[in-house]
């Protein structure tokens, strides 16, 4: 921010040998005058304030007791002096320790111990007013700056995702056409081995991983962006969440880990995007079952919550998170654990994402977990987005 100075008030000095009567008739010439400094050798040595001089003068006796003696008989020889060109936040903390008669009667401004001119309240006002519109100006900028950064950020991420899927598309293709004709028995081709389609299945599920993950980048910076819309419309809710425990049983299976679903409550038609709640749950039970315990069990449980909300659990029995991290988590391409000591690949984006997808359709994402226990994580969807079997059939028609 620019450094702003208070511009001194230059008003003619007396002298210390000047008498009161110079000084009253000054003050009574200018009615603005709100203080006279007094200066020796061009020091200050005093301030001459304008509400108590005048009312010593204007007393009974006043001007034929003080008159013709020295203002040095009436002036503060010990005012508020501030080095000119102090920063304004300098000057403030000056004024704060001094109280407010530094600001009502005035004070002295010096260069080098040589008298410059006097500050005000309205000197000391107008430096501060000069000061919020150039930090709010600098403010005002820098949104700028950062809403074009924003900008620029998912333009750059929308194009990359483009000129990367679009290879990655072709690679996924055609290594599952490879892979197509090894499960329908085919003739194996001139040269071609068994190592030759492990390859291809390796090739297979890196270029799905590498997809997952940008379409995962896009989403958020989509999200942060404010430009992520959803296509909201009526669905079974237990057809598609058990869709998506089909799609991870398969990285379960190796595992010898058991998803079990759970409904306490049946027939619930749910009002969303059908594909962000698949991906909510894809992202969730995925997770569950890479910090899962070989052997251990994923429950899927869905129920209604104690004000009638839609709640969908994920309940697993593995490494469980610390309490310090839980909050951690919830920010992009952050992990419970230290960058070079994860044990798990990922991204750190599948929660983070889920937290977005649900705050979107007005709901929340709750978090219970113990180290070496396991992990509840607790999706709330408003009870609004419910809808009953027969007005979503009626609906239909």
């Amino acid at each position: 921010m620019p450094h702003m100075d208070i511009s001194p008030l230059f008003v003619q000095p007396v002298l210390p040998d000047d008498i009161c009567a110079v000084a009253y008739d000054r003050f009574e010439e200018d009615e603005s005058l709100i203080a006279i400094p007094v200066v020796e050798d061009g020091k200050p040595v005093g301030l001459l304030k304008r509400m108590s001089f005048m009312l010593v003068l204007a007393g009974r006796f006043g001007r034929a007791l003080f008159e013709r003696k020295p203002v040095t008989e009436l002036m503060d020889d010990s005012p508020l002096i501030v080095e000119h060109g102090s920063p304004i936040d300098t000057i403030n903390s000056f004024l704060l320790t001094h109280g407010e008669a530094a600001v009502q009667t005035g004070f002295i401004f010096v260069q080098n111990g040589q008298y410059m001119g006097i500050g005000t309240a309205y000197t000391v006002l107008h430096a501060n007013m000069q000061k919020a519109e150039a930090r709010a100006s600098e403010l005002d900028k820098a949104l700028m700056e950062a809403e074009a950064a924003n900008r620029a950020k998912t333009n750059f991420l929308a194009n990359m995702s483009h000129e990367l899927r679009t290879p990655l598309n072709a690679i996924i293709g055609f290594s599952d056409l490879i892979l197509l004709q090894s499960d329908n028995d085919s003739p194996k081709a001139e040269g071609q081995s068994d190592t030759h389609l492990e390859y291809a299945q390796d090739i297979n599920q890196s270029g799905k991983h590498l997809l997952n993950v940008i379409n995962s980048i896009l989403d958020m910076s989509k999200l942060d962006a404010g430009a992520f819309i959803l296509k909201e419309d009526t669905f079974d809710l237990r057809e598609v969440t058990e869709q998506a425990v089909h799609i991870v049983n398969g990285q379960a299976k190796p595992k010898g880990i058991t998803l079990q679903c759970r409904y306490d409550i049946d027939d619930i038609m749910l009002y969303a995007d059908a594909q962000v709640y698949r991906q909510i749950l894809l992202n969730l039970v995925s997770n569950a079952v890479k910090f899962s315990n070989a052997g251990s069990v994923v429950c899927i449980h869905i129920l209604l919550g104690v004000n009638g909300d839609l709640c969908i659990e994920v309940i697993d029995q593995g490494i469980g998170i610390a309490k310090e991290d839980i909050d951690h988590i919830r920010k992009p391409f952050m992990q419970a654990e230290g960058t070079f000591a994860r044990n798990h690949e990922g991204t750190g984006l599948g929660l983070p994402l889920v937290d977005a997808f649900v705050k979107a359709h007005g709901g929340s994402l709750e978090i219970e977990s113990e180290l070496s226990v396991g992990t509840k994580v607790r999706v709330v969807f408003p009870a609004s987005r419910m809808v009953e079997t027969e007005v979503a059939d009626f609906n239909m028609i």
